[in-house]
């Protein structure tokens, strides 16, 4: 568990913001950060080489920011999880918060932030809730805790320390509501391409106890719009729409998520912070991510030894959609 200690010292907060192509909605993002009842630091951000009036917005907004801000243009396009590990390399401050170029803020974000790593000075690092809303910042009817399905019972397990074994099932981590310390940044680094930085930032910070926190309130308002980079289906939770999912599923995608596993394993290896347990739940999700390929591999009539064993392991449940899976897996 972990400890309460509110002698803290002061804390520096630095953003680490990616931009592309971003003018749209840029604008927004950036008067939500100047209007933050605690100012961050610093504003670090890494343009992806951005053909639009995006570094116009930001020289603009760099004369009368309130706090520094550090613009940073890529001479090369490096892609998303790159570009998030070029700003946070840049950043300099105790925490460090990622920033989407698309979403808003609510004013009290990093105040709520601070005062959580205040709080939990042992923490690796926070995240919160946020609201999902269309172009036009009007609210859909659910959160993005609700659309990644980080439930009221992983919620719990979550604060009880289960972490990687919440984390390893399925991300429920965004980087738009999150920020952690600097001190675990030299060992995060690099970000494998494989990898979406949020989710192995938390994945790896988790698994070697340094753990995360969270808000319940959502402090950030989570834009979807067409341009985006990772979009949300606002129906991705309906049954056709998982059905379809299940359906398009391939046998390399199995493979392919062994293969990130193995990246953490190698991360956490390296940096002396793979225990015994955790090296157990890797291999255990490794072997039913095999299985599962596997069955894909072979005639409907072969699979029921194989989905049997895996059900009885546990495993469907521990690392997929349970009995959901095992259909899949029969079927498709």
């Amino acid at each position: 568990m972990l400890l309460q200690n509110k002698d803290t010292a002061k804390l520096t907060i630095s953003i680490a913001m990616c931009t592309f192509n971003g003018a749209d909605y840029l604008q927004e993002q950036l008067i939500s950060i100047a209007k933050q009842t605690r100012l961050p630091d610093e504003l670090v951000v890494c343009d992806d080489g951005s053909t639009d009036s995006t570094l116009q917005i930001l020289s603009e907004f760099n004369k009368d920011a309130p706090f520094p801000v550090k613009i940073n243009q890529n001479k090369i396009r490096l892609g998303a999880t790159k570009n998030f590990e070029e700003a946070i390399m840049l950043c300099k401050g105790n925490i460090i918060a990622l920033s989407d170029q698309d979403d808003v803020w609510l004013p009290h974000k990093l105040e709520k932030i601070e005062k959580l790593f205040e709080k939990y000075p042992n923490a690796g690092y926070a995240f919160s809730d946020a609201i999902v809303v269309d172009e036009k910042l009007n609210p859909f009817d659910f959160t993005l805790w609700d659309y990644v399905l980080f439930t009221v019972n992983q919620r719990r397990n979550f604060k009880q320390g289960y972490q990687s074994e919440v984390l390893i099932k399925h991300n429920v981590v965004t980087g738009a509501t999150m920020a952690f310390c600097k001190k675990i940044k030299n060992w995060i680094l690099p970000i494998p391409e494989e990898w979406m930085h949020d989710e192995w930032i938390a994945l790896l910070a988790s698994t070697a106890e340094e753990k995360g926190i969270f808000d319940e309130e959502p402090l950030v308002k989570y834009r979807i719009h067409p341009k985006q980079l990772v979009s949300i289906n606002v129906n991705a939770n309906d049954f056709i729409a998982q059905f379809k999912k299940a359906y398009n599923t391939k046998s390399e995608s199995y493979q392919a998520e062994a293969e990130r596993i193995s990246y953490v394993v190698d991360r956490l290896l390296s940096a002396n912070k793979l225990t015994k347990e955790a090296n157990k739940l890797f291999k255990e999700k490794i072997t039913h991510l095999q299985a599962r390929q596997w069955l894909h591999n072979h005639s409907h009539w072969k699979r029921f030894s194989r989905v049997f064993t895996e059900l009885l392991s546990g495993r469907y449940h521990r690392f997929s959609n349970g009995w959901k899976s095992v259909v899949k897996d029969l079927c498709f």
